[in-house]
C-alpha cells in the first residue's frame, strides 16, 4: 500500500466516524423530543395575550426615554471601540514579568 493510499484510507474511515457520531447524536436528538414534546401552544397563547396590553401603555414621553438611552449606549459604544488595541500597546503587564 502506498502513502497516497493509506491517506485516503485514513480519511475515509475518519469521515465514516465522524458521519456515525453525527447519525448517533441526531438519533438521540430525535429520541428525546419523542420522549419530551414541547408545549409550543401554551407559550403562542401568552405571547397574544401580552402584546394588546403592551400597545396600550405607549405614550410619547416612554418613546423619549427609549431614544435618549439608545443615544447614550450608542455614544459609550463609539467611545470604548477606540479602546481595542490599547491593551496590545501597553506591553506585558506585572504578572507576566515577575516571574
Amino acid at each position: 500500500m502506498t502513502d497516497f493510499q493509506t491517506g485516503l484510507l485514513i480519511s475515509g474511515v475518519g469521515l465514516l466516524v465522524t458521519f456515525c457520531a453525527l447519525a448517533i447524536f441526531i438519533g438521540v436528538i430525535v429520541v428525546l423530543q419523542k420522549l419530551f414534546p414541547s408545549k409550543a401552544e401554551a407559550e403562542e397563547v401568552a405571547v397574544e395575550e401580552v402584546k394588546p396590553a403592551l400597545i396600550e401603555t405607549k405614550s410619547d414621553a416612554g418613546a423619549e426615554e427609549i431614544a435618549a438611552a439608545l443615544a447614550a449606549v450608542s455614544y459609550l459604544r463609539s467611545q470604548r471601540a477606540g479602546q481595542l488595541g490599547a491593551s496590545l500597546l501597553s506591553g506585558p503587564g506585572p504578572f507576566r514579568t515577575s516571574h
